[in-house]
């Protein structure tokens, strides 16, 4: 495994337990209605993202290359996947949010007001999924261009 995949595996290790606590923490404690007004269920919420960039940021130190004589070089292969798994991971984000927004616009048209919890939701697990999306999609590439089976 190269230093990629690896780094995936951690991300999406990472940002897939921050993505269930965030979502425990929103819709089985209260839903979305009553998140804004809960300063525990913020902080937690606020924690778990917090601990998710420590441990990205982290991760990132200690896999890093130590020394150019055990370092892998890249090639092509490597820079076509990064750059697909990039755009795919944008574009899913896009979509996610797309969607989300005219279900919420569907759901709540007639009310004429969106409980401001969902704006939470929407900030944290934005981030959480754009990181699990680039992680599952750049495994995905290095096996498929792998031609392992």
């Amino acid at each position: 495994m190269n230093q990629a995949q690896i780094r995936s595996i951690y991300s999406l290790v990472i940002w897939g337990t921050v993505a269930l606590v965030i979502c425990g923490v929103f819709f089985l404690w209260g839903g979305p209605e009553s998140f804004a007004g809960d300063s525990l269920r913020i902080l937690i919420a606020a924690l778990g993202f917090g601990f998710g960039y420590l441990g990205y940021i982290l991760m990132l130190k200690i896999t890093r290359k130590k020394s150019s004589a055990t370092a892998m070089l890249q090639d092509e292969s490597d820079y076509e996947i990064a750059r697909r798994a990039n755009g795919i991971a944008l574009m899913s984000v896009l979509v996610f949010i797309f969607i989300l927004s005219m279900i919420l616009f569907t759901v709540f048209q007639d009310l004429g007001v969106l409980p401001v919890g969902w704006m939470w939701f929407f900030a944290y697990f934005t981030s959480c999924f754009g990181y699990i999306v680039h992680a599952v999609t750049t495994l995905f590439l290095y096996k498929e261009m792998s031609g392992n089976d």
